[in-house]
């Protein structure tokens, strides 16, 4: 819609609370849009920043967070340490080795290496814990679903899950053959319930029914029969698609931004509309506007999974960059960081000192 199509202040009468609410949710849903709009316009812009600025600092840490694994790996192989600098130095290694493993850019003939680097420290191998997980994963499921799994070994817990799927089909589908579902008795609502339920049902029913009333106005002045001539013709027939896709995504700002762009309606027209008629509007603009929030909050949560983000606010599209330097800040000390541990893994004395250091900051939490 090119405008927002807000009744007016009358010179001597307020606007009614049903009519600032009518306003009131325009302005929001217009904003909310805007906001999408700037996530779509802000986004190409950051991922192609991301991956020149960030993407390589975050590479860079990693390769050298495994050389560390791998120095650490070389210093266990000798002998002389004690118990406590051991544990310290072989836990740090499996935890290494699994991030280079939960990393999906490392190249698959270098999975081998990093499980063995992990086994030949850790207390358990990652196939007996992946498969100590996975059973019990199998007696949770077999519990909760009275399912019969039997001894198919799985190799992974997606396996698992699809064949967990397939069962729970399979029982569903007998059951349905032995036995009808019937439905579990229903406790009768009290009337308090009752009137909120047809309270709700109203109010859902009088929305659609201003839905419609919009629409069947569009449609009627819009009917090819009413052309004047092919150019007209050509004409209702592009803004009628435009009536169908707004009315099939119960868009109604867009159906009345079509009635003021065919002249049906003008603001005039909406301040004289009845009170129960501005509610229904508004019923039908609440849920719009829930749905573009909702769509917000979506984009926002996929943006900080996809750039591996973690922000202290909310991200704001048109403040990105913001994000984008705390990301590149955050690889650049993480690189520092440990540029500087492979610096003290270099000899063992500092070797020693920095397991020290390591072993004092986990005391003092």
């Amino acid at each position: 819609m090119a405008r927002l199509l807000t009744i007016p202040q009358p010179h001597d009468t307020p606007l009614s609370p049903a009519q600032r609410k009518f306003n009131q949710l325009q302005k929001q849903i217009e904003a909310t849009r805007q906001q999408l709009d700037a996530w779509q316009a802000a986004l190409p812009a950051f991922a192609q920043a991301y991956a020149s600025q960030v993407q390589p600092l975050r590479s860079q840490a990693r390769e050298l967070r495994r050389e560390l694994a791998e120095r650490l790996d070389g210093w266990l192989a000798e002998k002389g340490w004690s118990a406590g600098e051991r544990a310290v130095m072989q836990d740090i290694v499996c935890n290494l080795a699994r991030e280079a493993l939960d990393d999906p850019e490392l190249p698959p003939d270098q999975r081998t290496h990093w499980r063995a680097l992990h086994d030949r420290h850790a207390e358990q191998d990652l196939a007996s814990a992946e498969a100590q997980r996975l059973e019990l994963l199998r007696r949770m499921v077999e519990q909760q679903f009275g399912l019969d799994l039997g001894d198919e070994h799985f190799e992974n817990e997606d396996a698992f899950r699809q064949h967990v799927q397939a069962k729970l089909r399979e029982q569903a589908e007998q059951a349905e053959q032995d036995e009808p579902v019937k439905p579990a008795p229903k406790r009768k609502p009290t009337a308090a319930q009752q009137r909120r339920q047809a309270e709700r049902e109203a109010v859902a029913a009088q929305a659609q029914q201003g839905l419609r009333e919009v629409f069947r106005k569009l449609a009627s002045a819009l009917h090819p029969d009413r052309a004047s001539d092919a150019e007209d013709a050509t004409r209702r027939t592009a803004l009628m698609q435009r009536v169908n896709a707004a009315y099939a995504k119960e868009d109604l700002l867009a159906l009345l931004g079509l009635q003021l762009e065919i002249e049906q309606i003008d603001a005039d027209h909406l301040k004289r509309a009845s009170e129960a008629q501005i509610r229904h509007f508004n019923a039908v603009l609440q849920e719009q506007l829930d749905e573009l929030r909702a769509e917000l909050q979506v984009q926002a949560r996929r943006f900080c999974a996809e750039f591996e983000l973690q922000p202290d606010r909310a991200p704001d599209p048109k403040h990105l960059r913001l994000h984008l330097t705390e990301a590149r800040n955050a690889w650049q000390r993480e690189l520092f960081d440990v540029e500087r541990d492979l610096q003290a893994l270099v000899a063992r004395d500092s070797t020693k000192r920095w397991v020290k250091r390591l072993k004092a900051a986990a005391r003092m939490g």
